[in-house]
């Protein structure tokens, strides 16, 4: 660990999002929607609208682990398979900004904890527990943001608007 740089380290609990956090990371059920109801007429787009903000957290942020039934009991099928595909380097991605310039024990700790927070809070809460853990590293929740909505558009570039309408139709069956 970088010698000048002391965490703060707290158990989370529920968290209220930092504003100054949620105007830098973007929503991602809100990012998925704006990308899935292309192309949907209105009917569709309020049931994949539905599907989503049925599966957001107490703070009105979209955890991961809601998204762990898909592949599973018949929902591999619906448009949220797209959503599953789009967030899949997100762990791995809040993991590295978020220990950055830490090693051993530390790391772990901000890493593991950081994830848990991911799949049961959404990115803005894990994001404003490591600015509060880290006040002396100055992590750039712009850069965070920025690369989260990149990741997001490669992971849906190779899907096409028409797949999601299929799958859309195929779910109501």
């Amino acid at each position: 660990m970088k010698s000048s740089e002391e965490l703060h380290l707290f158990e989370p609990g529920i968290l209220t999002v930092a504003p100054h956090v949620a105007e830098e990371i973007p929503d991602v059920g809100a990012f998925f929607l704006d990308w899935a109801i292309r192309g949907l007429n209105p009917g569709q787009a309020r049931e994949v609208e539905s599907a989503i903000n049925g599966r957001r957290c107490q703070n009105g942020w979209f955890p991961l682990e809601s998204l762990d039934n898909i592949g599973s009991r018949g929902f591999w099928r619906g448009p949220l398979t797209y959503l599953a595909r789009m967030t899949a380097d997100d762990g791995a991605i809040l993991q590295d900004w978020s220990a950055s310039g830490l090693d051993g024990e530390n790391r772990s700790k901000l890493e593991a904890t950081a994830n848990h927070l991911l799949f049961q809070q959404g990115h803005a809460a894990a994001a404003t527990w490591v600015v509060a853990v880290r006040p002396q590293a100055y992590l750039d929740l712009t850069g965070l943001g920025d690369r989260l909505a990149a990741t997001w558009e490669l992971n849906l570039g190779s899907i096409r608007p028409k797949e999601v309408a299929k799958a859309v139709r195929r779910w109501n069956r």
